[in-house]
Parts: C-alpha cells; sequence; structure tokens
C-alpha cells in the first residue's frame, strides 16, 4: 500500500450551471437545486482520490476560523483527518465555478492567505515519520514552502502541480520546480507549448517526471531517464459534465498508480482514465472508484492508447 502524505488546499466550493458563456446578464433568478455546495481544492481532491484507489492517505491542511472554516472542519473529519496535520488560519479558502452544459467552466479561486501562511515544519516532520512516506503531494502554494527542506531530507519523492503555469521561469514556482521528481501542469497557458516545456525542465531541473493534462486532447508524460514523450488519449466513459478538479484527479491517480507500479506510461493511462470518469460526474461527484473497480472500468471500455511523440 502506497504511503501518501498530501499537503494542500481545502477550499469551499460553490458552482452553477449557466446555459452559455459569455453568462447573460439576470438580475435576479431561482434555481431550485441549481447551486452545489462542497469541499473542494487540490489538497481535499487529490487526498479524496488517493485514499479512493486504495492509497494509506495523512492530509496537511489549513482550516479557517470562520463560518466556512466549520464547513471544511465537518467535512475533514468525516473523513477521519481532522487531526494534528489541520492547521487553523483566519478565513476557509473558497471558490466559484460556472460551468455548462458541454462542460466549458469558468472558475474563480480565493485563497485568502494561504500564500503568506507557513506551514509548522515540526508537525509536517512528525507526519512524514508517522508511516514512512512513500511520496508527498504537495500543492505549490506558499504554505507548503518550508515543506520542501525537510521532505527532501528525508529524500521522500515531492510530485506537485503547477496549475495554470506559464514558463519554466516563472519565480513564485521555482522552489517546487527545484525539488520536484513528478511536475505536473496544465497545458492552458503554457507560453511555449507542452514539449517546449518538458524540454525546459529538463534543461533546468533535470525533472525525472513531467505530466501535462491537454484537456480533450488527452495528456502527455515525459521521462528525464530516457528523453521520451508519450501521449496518452483522453478517454470519457460517462460524457463530460463537469471538469474542476480533473488535472488534481489525474495527478493524484498517476502518483498512486506510478508508486504502485513504477511505469509511467501505465500510470498516465490510469490516471486519464480516472479524471475521464470523473469529468461525467457533475459538481457534487466525490471520486469514488477503487483500484479494483478503476482496473474493471479499464478492461470494459480499454485503457487510452499510448503513442510515442519522441
Amino acid at each position: 500500500m502506497t504511503r501518501v502524505l498530501v499537503a494542500g488546499v481545502v477550499s469551499v466550493r460553490l458552482s452553477q450551471q449557466v446555459p452559455e458563456f459569455p453568462v447573460p446578464l439576470v438580475s435576479n433568478q431561482v434555481v431550485d437545486g441549481g447551486l452545489d455546495v462542497r469541499l473542494a481544492g487540490a489538497g481535499w481532491s487529490a487526498a479524496t482520490v488517493a485514499r479512493a484507489l486504495g492509497a494509506d492517505v495523512q492530509l496537511a491542511t489549513y482550516v479557517g476560523a470562520d463560518p466556512l472554516g466549520m464547513v471544511a472542519e465537518q467535512g475533514l473529519r468525516a473523513r477521519g483527518w481532522y487531526h494534528r496535520g489541520i492547521q487553523v488560519c483566519a478565513e476557509q479558502p473558497r471558490a466559484l465555478v460556472l460551468y455548462d452544459a458541454a462542460g466549458t467552466r469558468c472558475g474563480t479561486t480565493d485563497l485568502r492567505a494561504m500564500w503568506d501562511l507557513r506551514y509548522p515544519v515540526d508537525v509536517f516532520g512528525s507526519l512524514l515519520d508517522e508511516q514512512s512516506t512513500d511520496v508527498v503531494l504537495m500543492a505549490s502554494v506558499g504554505f507548503t514552502r518550508p515543506l520542501i527542506a525537510t521532505t527532501l531530507a528525508r529524500q521522500v519523492p515531492i510530485a506537485t502541480d503547477m496549475q495554470c503555469v506559464i514558463s519554466a521561469d516563472y519565480p513564485r514556482k521555482q522552489d517546487w520546480l527545484h525539488a520536484a521528481t513528478i511536475v505536473s501542469c496544465s497545458h492552458e497557458k503554457l507560453r511555449d507549448g507542452p514539449i517546449e516545456w518538458v524540454e525546459a525542465l529538463w534543461h533546468r531541473f533535470a525533472t525525472p517526471i513531467v505530466v501535462i493534462g491537454c484537456g480533450a486532447d488527452g495528456a502527455l508524460v515525459a521521462t528525464y531517464e530516457d528523453r521520451r514523450i508519450w501521449h496518452v488519449g483522453a478517454p470519457t466513459p460517462r460524457g463530460v459534465r463537469f471538469v474542476g478538479g480533473a488535472g488534481d484527479t489525474m495527478l493524484a491517480a498517476f502518483v498512486h498508480q506510478y508508486f504502485e507500479h513504477g511505469d509511467p506510461v501505465s500510470a498516465l493511462r490510469h490516471a486519464t482514465l480516472a479524471a475521464g470518469w470523473l469529468v461525467g460526474g457533475g459538481p457534487d461527484y466525490e471520486f469514488d472508484l477503487s483500484a479494483e473497480r478503476l482496473a474493471t472500468l479499464g478492461a470494459r471500455h480499454g485503457l487510452p492508447d499510448a503513442r510515442r511523440e519522441r
């Protein structure tokens, strides 16, 4: 069983389906059952996915001392994650997502003070030691910055998501880029494209594994050791309804599969299937596929094809 320590943000997310983009101006409306509120964020999603797949998961995050923090606390307690790894901050991160029937979304995230907080290193170190952690899924957000050195000192690999990063020289992300064994990101805002992003990471950081989500075009995985880049398709066995959390799901599933079996291409084929299953659910769907159910899904629908890019 892979032992995963997740260090990331838990947010309270409000979502609403809209008829189209741009959103028509409506001064007032009533939508019976049309507003969904749930916990989300990279930390929550990664921990949820990894646990569902069978990993032993611990979570290091913050909850707010405000009313929204009470919502987060209740959700964490229900999962058995409200323990010494949970720190208290002034205000809970929150997010708002508008989406249409085709799955197109417009998201806004408000992290509040997450970039200014510094998670206590001694607490994190004790979490690392408690379960002989195999991998840390670490969000590239301010409060995790002090945790990089203590993770590396224990020779525990770091997997991190750059989200919608622009380039390899983006100043805010350098500490995580220098440290990570696995770097994931979205293709959406890459200044020079996915292949150039990989080559830049190889040149600057010798990043062992790079994963890039490309939406409907699938995903890429690049391995530094053999300088190979593979493309994997994007299966959507339930269609596309809500894409929020797809990137977090893909990375968490990739990490679990990779540390269980050691094959990055196979790991990405399973991870894109996991993300493709997620996007067929609504905004209130929580990823709940076990590794066995994911394997059954792959056998039934077929794992996505992988082809060599270079």
